[in-house]
C-alpha cells in the first residue's frame, strides 16, 4: 500500500466554537493541501495522527482571519500553506521542550525543560487577545498575521512596505496603546482614592 493510499480521508469542523461558519474556500483550501500537510506532520512530527487537528487549527484561524480581513483572500492558498508551516513549526519547538534522561523508572527525578514553559506561553496568548481588541485596525491585522506566524518582511510586502516599516508601524502603535492604559490606569487610580 502506497503512502497516498494510506492517507485518511480529510475531515474538518464546519462551525468553530462560537458558531461561525468556516469559509468554504478555506475549506476547499485545506481539502486540497490535506495530503501534503498529512506527510509535512509525519515527516516533521513523526506523528501523522495529529495532522487533522493542527490544519482544522489553521483553518480555524484563517477563516476568522478572512472575515476581518477580505484581502487575505487573494492568494488563499499561499497564506493558508505559510500559516499551517508555521504552526508545524511551532508543534515542533514544543515538542522538543522536553528531554528524558535515565531509565522509565527515573523519569520523575531526571527530566528538565529545555523550552518554554507553557504557563508563561498561556499568559502571552490570553494577553495577545485581550491587546488585539484595543489596537486600531492596521496594527490589530498585523497583530493577527504574526500570530499566524508571517515575518514582518511578509506584512511589509501585503502592505506595500518594508518590513522594517511594518514593524516600527507596530510598535509604535503598541507604545501608544501601552501610554493609553498606563493612563487610563493612573487616572481610575487617582479617581478611587478621592473617593475614599
Amino acid at each position: 500500500m502506497s503512502l497516498a493510499e494510506r492517507i485518511p480521508p480529510f475531515w474538518m469542523v464546519a462551525r468553530d466554537l462560537e458558531g461561525r461558519e468556516v469559509d468554504p474556500r478555506v475549506t476547499t483550501v485545506a481539502e486540497d493541501l490535506w495530503p501534503q500537510a498529512y506527510r509535512h506532520v509525519a515527516r516533521e512530527l513523526r506523528d501523522p495522527a495529529i495532522a487533522a487537528q493542527l490544519i482544522e487549527g489553521v483553518a480555524l484561524d484563517v477563516s476568522r482571519r478572512l472575515r476581518e480581513e477580505p484581502g487575505v483572500g487573494r492568494n488563499l492558498s499561499a497564506y493558508f500553506a505559510t500559516a499551517f508551516r508555521n504552526r508545524v513549526r511551532q508543534q515542533v519547538q514544543k515538542e522538543r521542550r522536553m528531554r528524558y534522561e535515565g531509565l522509565v523508572r527515573e523519569l520523575e527525578s531526571n527530566y528538565r525543560l529545555t523550552g518554554p514553559d507553557w504557563v508563561a506561553a498561556l499568559d502571552r496568548d490570553l494577553c495577545l487577545e485581550m491587546i488585539i481588541d484595543q489596537l486600531p485596525e492596521e496594527p490589530r491585522h498585523m497583530l493577527n498575521e504574526r500570530i499566524l506566524g508571517f515575518s514582518w518582511k511578509e506584512i511589509g510586502q501585503m502592505l506595500g512596505i518594508s518590513g522594517k516599516q511594518a514593524s516600527s508601524r507596530f510598535y509604535h502603535a503598541l507604545e501608544k496603546l501601552h501610554a493609553k492604559l498606563i493612563g487610563s490606569r493612573k487616572g481610575g487610580a487617582g479617581q478611587s482614592d478621592e473617593g475614599d
